[in-house]
């Protein structure tokens, strides 16, 4: 594509000083003439000094003076302009219908016409498989199944029986959907009963599932994971759970049974959420923090036990002098003492 047809399709101004055919896309200190590149960061913008690019995404706020040399796309939000020309680009395409006969499909599935199965993927009984979508090898979908259209299952994937997934969901490999939840109960000799899971796990539409994460069967109902939803890596989603809409849930995140999170919400790496808890709307967890009780009131939150972040940002000042504190504390008391021994 030439730099003013990117910038019709993404609905922004072009500003042309040579024409090139772009062909690519690659980083703003890499990129060569057949090339498009993004600026977000001013940290970056030492290299539109250098960058051989072809074009480059731009804010509003860089001045085309002062790089004179360069083809430019002015956008608001120029890593969201990247995002849309990479998807349409690079995203998923309709696949060119295939079953593979080394696929094992029971005789009671339903299967779209349009789908490619590929090889060794295993499909149980009364499974439903609508428009468009891609299961790709050693995927094992289990009995009364069903997936939308437009779903895209990579290699190694478990999608245990009763599950629902909706529309244009992308599962990533080793991602396991709908083993057991963790239930047991102790009998009066300490032994630990196992709790049948009869439950079932429900994907809304336009979710994303990352590499080797779990998700729970419910004990009894749904596990659910509502529409626009996105989750990274290895992340562990109880049973009973349910996820808002638009949710992100990054890596390496526990939540445990029946916590139901909000909409629009954000848990950043390593974050821990005990069960049977309620998370607002639009709330954001940093790194590594511990939920241990229901957040009712949208913010920032930080910290084992989790608190508001600035109170958090205060005190994270603070621990690193507590030790040189309690030895100034113990100096003082024992010098008040000294003086209260004298007066007496």
């Amino acid at each position: 594509m030439r730099p003013q047809e990117i910038a019709d399709l993404l609905g922004c101004k072009a500003i042309v000083r040579r024409e090139v055919q772009i062909n690519s896309i690659a980083p703003i200190e890499a990129a060569g003439e057949s090339e498009l590149t993004f600026l977000s960061n001013p940290k970056y913008e030492k290299y539109l000094k250098t960058t051989q690019a072809g074009c480059v995404i731009v804010k509003p706020d860089i001045d085309p003076n002062n790089y004179p040399n360069l083809n430019l796309i002015i956008c608001e939000d120029p890593y969201l302009a990247f995002a849309k020309i990479i998807r349409f680009v690079y995203g998923h395409k309709k696949p060119t219908p295939y079953i593979s006969d080394k696929a094992h499909i029971d005789e009671s599935a339903q299967i779209d016409s349009s789908v490619a199965i590929e090889e060794f993927v295993y499909i149980g009984k009364n499974v439903k498989i609508g428009k468009h979508t891609r299961i790709m090898p050693f995927a094992y979908i289990g009995d009364n199944t069903t997936i939308g259209e437009n779903c895209l299952i990579y290699p190694h994937t478990t999608i245990r029986e009763d599950t629902v997934i909706g529309n244009n969901v992308i599962i990533q490999p080793g991602a396991v959907i709908g083993s057991d939840g963790f239930g047991y109960a102790t009998d009066e000799n300490g032994n630990h009963l196992k709790i049948p899971q009869i439950g079932n796990v429900v994907i809304e539409d336009d979710v994303e599932i990352g590499a080797g994460a779990t998700i729970d069967r419910a004990a009894l109902k749904s596990t659910i994971i509502k529409k626009g939803t996105k989750i990274d890596n290895l992340v562990q989603i109880a049973h009973n759970v349910e996820v808002g809409e638009g949710s992100i849930i990054v890596a390496q995140t526990g939540i445990s049974g029946s916590t139901k999170i909000g909409k629009g919400v954000i848990l950043a790496g390593q974050t821990g959420i005990a069960g049977h808890l309620r998370i607002a709307d639009k709330t954001i967890i940093t790194a590594k923090s511990g939920i241990g009780r229901s957040i009712s009131k949208p913010g920032v939150y930080s910290g084992i036990p989790a608190y508001e972040h600035n109170k958090w940002l205060k005190n994270s000042v603070i621990m690193p002098k507590l030790y040189d504190m309690h030895k100034k504390i113990k100096e003082l008391e024992k010098m008040i003492k000294e003086l209260q021994d004298a007066d007496d």
